[in-house]
């Protein structure tokens, strides 16, 4: 009864806060560690070499955890560190209970772990379940069909299995028309030691595991069980649509699109992603994190990766993720528009189960930085952009610099981080060579020079980062307004504090003329510049009227707030006159509903 209340409480008097914009999300009540979390992705490979063999390491990462502090991370996620080839990132993974050598040893894991848990920061690590590299231990013994490993992979007889065993000159044919996601090829690779095609859903060294099979579980949990005791307090679990393939091995079914070719974007899914077997997949690994949970009250989260259909990932939340990874405001497209960003935002949010906590991302190390679709005038727009949204902000290491993509295609987004302007941009002191080339803008922008200038890309992120410790981030409100198809602008509300407004012209071409009066009527008459971003002409401080017009140039993006004397005087008297108005038709609502 006390909930229901509740809820219809913050929900009238959200609806009363700001009558004339649109309200997406009401006020939360209390949060745990991560619901409100700045997580902070790192390639180890590429955020700081600590010996000065081209490479990142552990001990790198840990130096560098003052800094993450400073910036207002609360935890950070590590892409794999386990042993591995590296011919794929380290998703390529041949032990999941040792560490790559290239990274350290377990000893310097377990120094950042402590160093990290210190500081008040949280690690979650990748998880990667879907596939191991065609070089573990297991696979090699499944090649050779001994009887425990025999059935850890998927494996199945070529169409003609009699013909080719009975004479090695005649090509296999594949079971079905299954294709890869990456080089336009059957899902199926003959091996010729097996004689059976085994089954990958991205790369010849990336053999998928049968999950059908109980062993496979078993290891899983034996895995996840050694790395939270070890101290890691969450997974992100890669690929995780594909972890499962349905049973019946029939063909997929082709897309009319009009694609000449046959390749994986031609067919229809239907049998090779999205199975429903993983949300219980999701549940059994829950369970068991909630058993660490039972015994030191402290919750470790399922993050996921799944670029997959809303629908698909709100069954992830009622499985037991509490992160879905939400990808749909990562975009490609300079054509993406204030209202592609509404219409995902509000989708999400409004859809998404009940209690369940929103999450925001628009980098990671396998799409291409935003600067070089959208441009450098949205830097400081698209880094406040996620970080202002309320829930989980998830951001990848050396955006808050306005780091841009290599020329390199397979690694444009894994650049070494550039920490100075010396040689191999501080990432690494060494006489080697980083293992990939830094980005050749490293003398300019990098965390030392950006740390002294007070309008870079970095003193704005952190401007923007200190606000979500305020109770308004917390627990606030969102509510949402576009102006000139073309200014976003958004505000963070929470009845008795502040409000918040974030501004950004993303037009990059014309300066845009707004006056926030004409569509936002419950904002204070005075607003005050909380920060302003490098190309927008607004400094700290400066005082801004709603019934004023706004000059943004092309990019521009700036955050207020109301000034400290309408707060004290205006906001305070006409907040308890509204709280006071919304508590009443709230008891009348209830009266009238019977609840």
């Amino acid at each position: 009864m006390a909930n229901k209340i509740m809820r219809w409480t913050f929900l009238l008097i959200t609806s009363i806060q700001l009558m004339h914009c649109k309200v997406i999300l009401r006020p939360a009540v209390e949060l745990d560690w991560w619901q409100n979390a700045i997580i902070y992705e790192i390639f180890p490979l590429s955020f700081k070499d600590s010996d000065g063999d081209g490479s990142g390491d552990f001990k790198g990462i840990t130096q560098k955890l003052d800094y993450l502090v400073d910036i207002g991370v609360t935890a950070i996620w590590l892409t794999p560190f386990f042993e591995s080839p590296l011919e794929s990132g380290g998703y390529d993974i041949t032990n999941y209970l040792e560490v790559q050598p290239i990274f350290g040893t377990i000893d310097d894991l377990k120094d950042l772990l402590n160093a990290a848990h210190s500081k008040n920061l949280k690690v979650i690590m990748d998880f990667v379940p879907n596939h191991t590299s065609d070089k573990h231990i297991w696979f090699k013994r499944s090649v050779n069909n001994e009887t425990h490993y025999a059935d850890y992979y998927i494996w199945k007889d070529a169409k003609n299995q009699e013909e080719v065993l009975k004479n090695n000159s005649i090509t296999p044919i594949v079971p079905n028309n299954w294709q890869t996601m990456y080089g336009n090829a059957s899902s199926w690779v003959w091996h010729n030691t097996r004689k059976q095609f085994y089954y990958t859903q991205f790369i010849y060294n990336l053999p998928d595991l049968n999950f059908r099979n109980k062993k496979v579980h078993e290891e899983m949990k034996n895995i996840l069980n050694y790395w939270i005791e070890l101290g890691i307090d969450g997974i992100r679990i890669d690929a995780l649509k594909h972890v499962y393939e349905s049973e019946s091995m029939e063909d997929e079914p082709k897309l009319n699109n009009n694609n000449p070719e046959f390749d994986y974007s031609s067919l229809d899914h239907i049998f090779t992603g999205d199975q429903i077997e993983v949300y219980d997949l999701i549940k059994e690994w829950r369970l068991l994190l909630d058993e660490f949970k039972q015994k030191d009250h402290h919750t470790r989260i399922i993050m996921t990766e799944s670029y997959s259909n809303h629908s698909v990932l709100y069954n992830y939340y009622t499985s037991g993720a509490e992160i879905p990874t939400n990808f749909n405001l990562m975009n490609d497209s300079s054509n993406y528009t204030p209202k592609d960003f509404e219409r995902e935002i509000e989708n999400w949010i409004t859809k998404m189960p009940f209690g369940a906590t929103f999450n925001s991302v628009l980098q990671n190390h396998d799409q291409p930085r935003f600067p070089t679709f959208y441009g450098k005038e949205l830097i400081d727009g698209l880094n406040a952009l996620p970080l202002f949204l309320p829930g989980v902000s998830i951001v990848l290491y050396g955006g808050e610099i306005g780091m841009e993509n290599l020329p390199d295609k397979t690694n444009c987004a894994r650049g070494p981080m550039q920490w100075d302007d010396t040689k191999y941009a501080g990432f690494s002191d060494g006489t080697h060579e980083p293992w990939v080339a830094v980005h050749a803008d490293y003398v300019t922008r990098n965390v030392q020079s950006e740390s002294y200038d007070p309008k870079s890309y970095l003193n704005f992120f952190k401007s923007v980062s200190k606000l979500r410790q305020t109770e308004t981030f917390k627990k606030g409100g969102l509510a949402t307004e576009i102006f000139n198809d073309k200014v976003f602008v958004l505000n963070r509300f929470l009845p008795g504090h502040e409000n918040y407004t974030l501004i950004i012209n993303m037009d990059t071409n014309y300066t845009q003329r707004v006056r926030l009066s004409d569509k936002i009527s419950n904002l204070c008459e005075s607003l005050t510049v909380v920060v302003g971003s490098v190309n927008s002409n607004f400094d700290t401080g400066k005082s801004i009227l709603t019934a004023e017009w706004i000059d943004l140039s092309p990019g521009a993006t700036i955050i207020l707030t109301e000034t400290t004397e309408t707060v004290s005087t205006q906001s305070s008297g006409t907040r308890l006159f509204i709280t006071l108005k919304a508590l009443l038709l709230c008891l009348f609502f209830i009266k009238m509903c019977n609840i």
